[in-house]
């Protein structure tokens, strides 16, 4: 199986992201998250996407708070490293959350990820108006508690 460009780009920003803030937090070198990713596209390349994804996920959410400064900094030095920048990543994330919103319910486990973290971001709790926080309740509720469809449920925003 031959990544896609889209998945080479996501790998080498979690590769660098993972470097930079993960790795220390973790001390055995197979539980890191690079390494874990390349265990998972060994041994389920059909998987390895999703994993990828909830990799990165993980990093928007650790990288929410952060400030402006932290980020543009981030930013330019990703670039000149020929990487995505974590402002790029972050609008391709935010696509799924508007596409999720307008749809009114929760496809994938990629999308139920992407809204789990966007209920957990505590720089949204004062901009994310709480109608809008209560209909990505009920679609994180109605995909179901592990992760998959409870039930056939949409809710409109």
């Amino acid at each position: 199986m031959t990544p896609t460009v889209e998945y080479t780009e996501m790998k080498a920003f979690l590769r660098f992201f993972s470097e930079r803030f993960l790795d220390q937090r973790v001390a055995a070198a197979q539980d890191r998250p690079l390494a874990m990713l390349e265990q998972q596209e060994r041994e389920s390349p059909g998987r390895a996407a999703s994993g990828l994804r909830m990799a990165v996920n993980n990093c928007m959410e650790i990288s929410s708070s952060w400030p402006l400064s932290q980020i543009v900094a981030l930013d330019a030095e990703m670039h000149a490293k020929g990487l995505l920048s974590l402002s790029c990543v972050r609008s391709r994330v935010w696509g799924r959350y508007a596409a999720m919103m307008k749809r009114g319910h929760v496809r994938t486990g990629d999308e139920f990820a992407v809204a789990q973290a966007v209920l957990a971001d505590p720089s949204l709790k004062q901009s994310l108006p709480e109608s809008q926080r209560q209909s990505l309740q009920a679609m994180v509720t109605a995909y179901g508690p592990a992760g998959r469809p409870a039930r056939a449920a949409h809710i409109k925003p």
